[in-house]
């Protein structure tokens, strides 16, 4: 009797292992077969959204300044300009400004506030450029605007100024003007003033307000899905303690300072223009793999989340 109970035992606890196996290689099946909802790249509808570039005409010699949309003033000089044959022209010319103070502006023209793969903490990006008849025109040297950048409550005196170093699509946040082979002359570190931030620049282009946040080791946020292909999906993480906006490459936004509060916005559209998106909030203390299901929502809905941020 013992004996047969305990092949009994045996018998049926090799089905169990059996059935168990089963059971997991089908559901594992049933992954690896069913089919993702796939993405297009979200670039075309970012576009679509972010800040127009504002063109000035300079038809004469004047007192100045030119003045954006949202307050960036900026005082310079044709005598400062030259063609890129170094030589310089004779009005009219053209100035060219992109103005970017919100989270919101830099994720849709996908401008994220990193140096070297570390967070800023950023006062606003601007981009100003000049034109002489279809040419890009640049600062003599030695030679330099003043670009006030507004902020109604300006509490850091240590703001540097960062230059963009562009590289196709990415840009990447340098203070190293030698990167251009452009000796230093003005002080890079931006005052105070009634305006907000300002400070003499040495290069046309990007230019962005920040400083180092300060870190004891960075994470990363790594994305996957059992619903969703993410391969034409946009990750941002913004981190409101120190106005961060960083984005992803790869699937995966790194350099989160340990301990950063980060809200995270993911943005995709369908071969239907449908939009879609996944958000996450959540306090970073070690690298962290965030499983996504997107979701639907209205171009109105996503961005007053934006705007919340």
């Amino acid at each position: 009797m013992t004996n047969k109970n305990t092949r009994f035992f045996a018998g049926a606890t090799t089905l169990l292992v059996l059935a168990t196996t089963l059971l997991f290689s089908s559901c594992s099946r049933d992954r690896i077969d069913r089919d993702l909802n796939t993405y297009e790249s979200p670039n075309a509808y970012l576009d679509s959204k972010k800040q127009d570039e504002q063109v000035f005409v300079i038809d004469s010699a004047g007192e100045g300044p030119i003045i954006g949309n949202q307050g960036t003033t900026i005082w310079g000089s044709i005598d400062c300009l030259q063609l890129p044959s170094g030589t310089p022209f004779t009005y009219p010319f053209t100035v060219k400004l992109v103005e970017l103070y919100t989270p919101k502006d830099m994720i849709y023209y996908r401008m994220p506030t990193a140096a070297a793969g570390l967070p800023l903490e950023t006062a606003g990006e601007i981009r100003l450029r000049a034109e002489k008849d279809g040419q890009e025109l640049s600062l003599s040297q030695p030679c330099a605007f003043k670009v006030s950048m507004p902020n109604a409550s300006p509490t850091l005196n240590y703001m540097n100024v960062y230059y963009g170093n562009e590289n196709g699509d990415a840009v990447d946040w340098t203070t190293d003007l030698g990167v251009w082979g452009i000796i230093q002359t003005q002080n890079p570190v931006f005052d105070v003033d009634t305006i907000g931030y300002t400070a003499f620049i040495e290069k046309l282009g990007w230019i962005n307000a920040d400083r180092s946040v300060s870190t004891s080791g960075t994470f990363s946020l790594t994305f996957d899905s059992d619903e969703d292909d993410l391969s034409n999906v946009i990750f941002f993480a913004y981190l409101p303690d120190s106005k961060t906006v960083l984005q992803s490459s790869g699937g995966i936004i790194s350099g989160i300072p340990s301990g950063a509060f980060a809200k995270v916005v993911a943005i995709a559209v369908n071969t239907s223009g449908d939009l879609f998106h996944f958000y996450q909030e959540l306090t970073v203390n070690g690298d962290v793999t965030s499983m996504v299901v997107m979701q639907g929502i209205s171009d109105a809905q996503l961005t007053a989340q934006l705007d919340g941020l």
